[in-house]
């Protein structure tokens, strides 16, 4: 039998079966929420609820959410990528190209002295936007941008994306765990939430050794002799 949770639909159906309740509309009907409450727990994380038992959530970071842009244009304020999560790295480009942005708390620009029309040094992640410092004001720079972003949302016109295929039970558990804090169903709140606890760590130990591997390739890379 083909494995059904890995998409949209079969993710919806799958919740109800695992709690018993195939054929209840109120949680029928609550499915896209419950979706949407997981995939704020996968992409930010959340911290423990000691009150029901609930455990830490670390966010998820995976080689396959990482996103680069070799021509962003840097202007005061400019826009985040669509989906963007976390910043990894600006490094201008062209002759104004050396060493990376430093990425820094946006207090930090508010505490520096105005100076605009060159090129940017820092850069903060400012709301939905970026502010930089100098101000490059009118000036063309452009940088490689790389920063962590969202997957598609499974939904009916896009069935899947890497995590639901790859690794369905982020997302079961994931949506498990808010269809029982809906429910109002403590026992499985906690049940859940280590299941889902124990998936997310398991995406980011694979990130981890797959970026060791690729820190022991560059060392025997280094270490080879002509």
């Amino acid at each position: 039998m083909a494995v059904q949770i890995t998409t949209y639909a079969g993710l919806q159906s799958a919740v109800a079966a695992w709690l018993a309740r195939e054929g209840d509309g109120d949680l029928a009907n609550r499915a896209d929420d419950f979706l949407a409450l997981c995939e704020q727990r996968l992409y930010y994380g959340k911290p423990a609820l000691a009150a029901l038992g609930i455990p830490e959530h670390e966010a998820v970071r995976i080689p396959e959410m990482y996103r680069s842009d070799p021509g962003f244009a840097l202007a005061q304020g400019a826009a985040q990528p669509a989906g963007f999560l976390e910043l990894v790295e600006a490094t201008l480009n062209g002759a104004d190209a050396s060493q990376p942005l430093q990425i820094v708390e946006e207090s930090v620009i508010d505490g520096m002295n105005a100076h605009a029309g060159a090129a940017p040094r820092l850069i903060a992640v400012s709301g939905t936007g970026f502010r930089l410092w100098p101000d490059p004001g009118s000036g063309s720079f452009t940088a490689t941008l790389r920063w962590y972003g969202t997957l598609a949302t499974p939904s009916g016109a896009n069935p899947t994306n890497w995590i639901l295929a790859n690794a369905p039970g982020v997302y079961l558990n994931g949506c498990l765990l808010e269809a029982a804090i809906f429910t109002q169903d403590p026992d499985s709140a906690r049940y859940y939430a280590a299941l889902y606890a124990a998936d997310v760590a398991g995406l980011n130990i694979r990130r981890q050794r797959v970026l060791a591997s690729a820190h022991n390739l560059r060392l025997k890379l280094r270490a080879r002799t002509p």
